[in-house]
Order: C-alpha cells, then sequence, then structure tokens
C-alpha cells in the first residue's frame, strides 16, 4: 500500500523507556536504527552507574507505550503498538541491546512502564551497555531528527546532522547526547 508513511502522520503517546526516578545517560542522539545506511531512526540511553564497556546492570528498560511483544531474542525485543501482530504495519518500536536473562517474551501484551528487559550489549554492535531505541510506521524508519519527531514523555529529538549528535528538548530545558555519564546528558521520568 502507498504511501507507506502517508502525510498527517503522528507518533501515539510514548514515555522515556526508562523507570519512574532513575537517572539514566542520553547517549546517542539520532543515527542508524538497523545498520550502515538505514535511517536515523534510534536514540541510545545508557543505565545509571559509572561503569563503562559491556557490563551487567540491575535496571530494567521499560515499555514507551502499551503494545504485543511480536518478536523478542537476539538482542532484540519489538513492540507493535497497534497489536495486530504484524510488524510491518503500523507502529513498532525495537529494543536492542536487551539482555537474554530477565527478556519479555514474544507473544506478551505489556502497559507503558512494564519491564522490557535488561540493557546489554547483546544484539549487534556495541561497545557498552545500553539501550537502542528505534520506531518503525508500516515497516519503514522513522527519522528522529525529522518530520516526525520522536517524542518521549514530552522530549522532543533533534539532530546537528551529524549521526550520533543531538539533544531533547522540553519546556525549555535541553539534555545533549554524549556517549558517556555527564551534567549535559542526565534525564529521568
Amino acid at each position: 500500500f502507498e504511501p507507506l508513511v502517508p502525510s498527517g502522520v503522528t507518533q501515539p503517546l510514548m514515555q522515556l523507556p526508562i523507570e519512574r526516578g532513575e537517572i539514566w545517560s542520553f547517549t546517542g542522539g539520532p543515527h542508524s536504527a538497523w545498520g550502515d545506511g538505514s535511517a536515523w531512526a534510534a536514540l541510545d540511553f545508557g543505565p545509571p552507574g559509572k561503569a563503562l564497556g559491556c557490563v551487567p546492570t540491575e535496571s530494567w528498560a521499560v515499555a514507551a507505550a502499551d503494545g504485543l511483544v511480536v518478536r523478542s531474542g537476539g538482542g532484540e525485543v519489538l513492540l507493535d503498538l497497534d497489536q495486530d501482530g504484524f510488524e510491518q504495519t503500523g507502529w513498532v518500536v525495537l529494543y536492542m541491546h536487551i539482555a537474554t536473562q530477565g527478556r519479555v517474551p514474544a507473544g506478551t501484551l505489556v502497559k507503558a512502564g512494564d519491564h522490557i528487559g535488561r540493557p546489554s550489549c547483546e544484539g549487534g554492535v556495541s561497545s557498552g551497555t545500553h539501550l537502542h531505541l528505534a520506531r518503525k510506521y508500516n515497516g519503514e524508519w522513522i527519522p528522529a531528527d525529522r518530520d516526525i519527531p520522536f517524542i518521549l514523555d514530552g522530549w522532543v529529538s533533534s539532530g546537528t546532522g551529524k549521526e550520533y549528535d543531538g539533544y531533547l528538548d522540553r519546556s525549555g530545558k535541553q539534555v545533549e547526547a554524549y556517549a558517556g555519564n555527564s551534567d549535559i546528558n542526565q534525564i529521568q521520568r
């Protein structure tokens, strides 16, 4: 069906994929959702703590919205927001680098804020424990810095034109993407 992303499409309401009260790091602005050359649809978040590298964490990535888990394995979880069971239709959220232990299984209905799994380095290339979050509409990656902004708890993403650089803005506050733990990239629900 054409167009895959019709004009006027808006992102459904989503929350930050972190538990209330925890302070995470916004570690990656808009960048490739899936391999080289894909749309810059992804944002990265590092769990609390100062440890670097691929280290275990007690923190949970949580559902950004209500949905049906349509795929779970290999470090990834795909959450189907229209709950029709197809990741090729409607809005789908990709969680990447989710540890095997504690990862929500396929077929699970979740509510916003329910546990998805713990961030790790599993699945894809990663130099440190983090959550890679991206979204698709009708199977197409939706850039996090273009016409349909990636909005999480009112935080609106923007890019600088350089992969991984970017900001989250909400009500006059700004958080800058930084690959580490710094005062400039701390964010919480």
